[in-house]
């Protein structure tokens, strides 16, 4: 006679012994199926959500190469174009880049010299190249392509499958023991490791865990499967993490670290939404340096880029609460700057921050520079009830702005 489970109590022992002889092959053979497909429900859903993130990292990434060879593509210059693209060609999992201008003719490409470890994983994670329309002023001026490789999701493919091969090893031996006992104590766990596994396929919920189930097989399997639910936890945490870096770097100035012109363009058209939808009121401030171009020709580039991050930083720090500030490209930025009764007039601010940047700036070797910003103001909806218009009134204010301070 079979030994009695320790957990059971000796007047079932009869009992037990009788279901012994009534559980077949057929219910070994459904008991292993079923718990087979939860783990490949869960393996296929892992691989599924790694594949989502996969997708929206390569988009990520095309994004901020758009952002990077925008200059590129309006003046045409291939050099540029693969200046703009070396950020990304250092970022792991990138295989190829390719940059068309407006007719779909190749301005740069670049390959990965470093040979793809798992060509069939690279197919089926990245098919189709990730392409970002890069537009100017509502205009499309090209497009940036990126192709992934396989580099970055080998490791978890690796152990993701192994996990599952050694869920379904634990899982054939343990079946042998279920197969002893009783159907409602053999179903009532399996819905439970079924459930997790729904739970992670439909709705990617990846924090769900197996709970003790009181048989010591189940109880293998489940903390195999919740050892599987960690690693796809911590995947799903490293891509998160991993986009959330990628969205931070396309929407600011890698420089200086303020929001670039994308982030402007979908905070101007936010601003405009708002205001139009209270009534409100909101101006443009069209800020450029006057003599910038004279740092780099004189002190070199280095000298620019500190004389920018100074620039910024002074702008910043002149902002009101639920004012919003942006470099939009070169040495120009962009301040918009909500109207209240109670606040200082968009005038004011402009002569605040002309008076904030004009403390010369310290650059390399000891040496001091002296910067002046001509600055331009449009009003919402008095100058422009869209982004253009209102660009084009604040542009053309810098530049009269500009010329006073020439005369």
């Amino acid at each position: 006679m079979t030994a009695p489970f320790p957990d059971q109590a000796p007047d079932r022992m009869g009992t037990r012994t009788t279901l012994q002889k009534l559980l077949s092959r057929f219910h070994f053979g459904i008991t292993l199926f079923a718990v087979a497909l939860s783990g490949i429900t869960i393996l296929l859903a892992g691989v599924t959500a790694l594949r989502g993130y996969a997708d929206r990292n390569m988009e990520l990434a095309a994004q901020l190469g758009a952002y990077g060879v925008e200059p590129a593509l309006v003046f045409n210059d291939p050099q540029a174009a693969r200046e703009g693209l070396e950020a990304l060609t250092r970022t792991p999992g990138i295989a190829r880049l390719r940059v068309l201008d407006d007719r779909g003719r190749p301005l740069t490409a670049w390959t990965s010299p470093v040979a793809d470890p798992a060509p069939l994983l690279t197919r089926f994670f990245f098919s189709e190249p990730a392409s970002v329309t890069v537009r100017r002023n509502g205009s499309a001026i090209g497009t940036v392509q990126v192709w992934g490789d396989s580099s970055t999701l080998i490791d978890y493919v690796r152990i993701g499958l192994l996990a599952g091969l050694g869920c379904l090893l634990i899982t054939a031996l343990g079946t042998i023991f279920l197969a002893r006992r009783f159907e409602y104590e053999l179903v009532k766990p399996l819905n439970e490791i079924a459930t997790v596994a729904h739970d992670v396929r439909l709705h990617r919920r990846f924090d769900k865990r197996v709970k003790p189930l009181g048989i010591a097989e189940l109880d293998r399997l489940g903390g195999d499967i919740n050892a599987l639910l960690d690693e796809l936890q911590g995947w799903q945490g490293t891509m998160e993490s991993e986009r959330a870096l990628l969205a931070h770097r396309a929407s600011h100035d890698m420089l200086t670290t303020m929001p670039n012109r994308a982030a402007f363009d979908e905070q101007l058209a936010l601003r405009i939404e708002t205001a139009k939808a209270r009534g409100g009121r909101f101006a443009l401030l069209f800020i450029d340096a006057d003599n910038f171009k004279a740092a780099n020709d004189s002190f070199g580039h280095a000298a620019g880029d500190t004389v920018l991050i100074s620039l910024s930083a002074r702008i910043t720090d002149t902002l009101r609460k639920g004012d919003f500030a942006a470099r939009i490209g070169g040495d120009e930025f962009i301040v918009i700057a909500e109207m209240r009764e109670s606040d200082t007039s968009p005038e004011a601010l402009a002569n605040r921050i002309r008076i904030a940047v004009a403390d010369p700036v310290d650059i390399a070797g000891g040496e001091t520079y002296a910067v002046s910003v001509s600055v331009g103001v449009a009003i919402y909806p008095d100058d422009g009830a869209d982004p253009t218009a209102l660009l084009t009134a604040a542009d053309a204010g810098m530049y009269a702005d500009k010329l006073s301070h020439r005369s």
